[in-house]
């Protein structure tokens, strides 16, 4: 379950989660989450939305923190490392849970390959 997200007056604060610890999630391409609402205004900063969706259809992998994209990933060469494009800087408590989602995907593509 995604944390709090306060939006008020149009101002998206920081995410944060009731344990203190942000849950942070790679999504994949076209991931419900983010096709699945009329307006992304919430998940998605308006700044960033033509980055997440560059048109013809295409919607990018995502990295979510608390509900809130602030990235997108692309795999590296092979199955080897996962690149993270951030929106802006990344707050260091996030920086784990990015860490661990990247190993994840790693992982994943290894065992696949």
């Amino acid at each position: 379950m995604y944390g709090a997200l306060t939006v008020l007056a149009g101002r998206v604060e920081e995410p944060t989660s009731r344990s203190g610890t942000p849950d942070v999630r790679l999504l994949p391409a076209y991931d419900d989450y983010l096709v699945g609402y009329r307006t992304r205004d919430v998940s998605v900063p308006a700044l960033h939305q033509a980055r997440m969706w560059p048109g013809g259809g295409v919607i990018r992998p995502t990295v979510i923190a608390d509900g809130l994209a602030i990235a997108t990933w692309t795999r590296g060469s092979g199955a080897r490392c996962v690149q993270v494009d951030a929106f802006g800087s990344i707050p260091p408590r996030i920086e784990p849970g990015i860490d661990l989602e990247k190993a994840s995907v790693v992982r994943f593509l290894r065992s696949t390959a």
